[in-house]
């Protein structure tokens, strides 16, 4: 029987709906995205690249530093929050995402409803984040409060979440979005989210 439903979810990721749906070369989506999936951490990977290479001058590093002292030191989930909000240099963002995944299961609830109202740039990205790299896979919380979520530019982000961790059941709701988002003129590319999930689900589920 789920054979049978997944196989019917593949009906709707046709050749002709991903000839006729191309995703766009460049953009905010599609940067996100390229970061989640790739294989490594590539924010601690750039860091050390650039220390190695000596493109960080003393003051960045004393910088990084001390950002770090900040990170380790935090052990309650309340002020790991407020460092979700700062903007770190890439090594030390690295690092409050792994903190903050040893709080995971108190600190990413608090995540999951503060993404409902917020539109801070640097708190949206460490969330997404956060939600894609979660020992669990909180796709159910974030499809059942979908419509809570007040910025298009979140809801497609998080769209991309939902991609790389649900589940096949999920692609007809996904489908729905990307049509729905396809209709809203933003310059955010806001359908840009749901049309990589569609993608990764393709890839994912179906490349076998």
């Amino acid at each position: 029987m789920l054979a049978d439903k997944k196989q019917l979810y593949r009906k709707l990721l046709s050749p002709k709906f991903f000839m006729e749906n191309e995703p766009l070369e460049f953009s905010p989506q599609r940067f996100v995205y390229d970061i989640l999936i790739y294989d490594g951490d590539l924010e601690q990977e750039l860091g050390a690249l650039l220390i190695e290479r000596g493109e960080l001058n003393n003051k960045q590093l004393e910088q990084i530093a001390r950002e770090k002292e900040t990170i380790h030191a935090c052990n309650k989930p309340d002020k790991i929050m407020k460092l979700l909000l700062k903007k770190f240099e890439v090594i030390s963002g690295a690092a409050l995402i792994e903190k903050a995944l040893e709080y995971e299961d108190e600190v990413i609830p608090k995540v999951v409803e503060r993404l409902m109202r917020n539109n801070h740039d640097t708190f949206i990205e460490n969330a997404i984040k956060l939600l894609e790299k979660s020992q669990k896979d909180y796709s159910p919380q974030l499809i059942e409060r979908f419509e809570e979520i007040q910025s298009p530019y979140v809801r497609s982000l998080v769209c991309l979440v939902i991609g790389l961790r649900a589940e096949a059941e999920v692609i007809p709701w996904m489908m729905d979005r990307y049509l729905e988002m396809k209709k809203i003129d933003t310059e955010e590319s806001c359908e840009q989210g749901p049309l990589l999930a569609l993608y990764e689900f393709r890839e994912r589920l179906y490349s076998s």
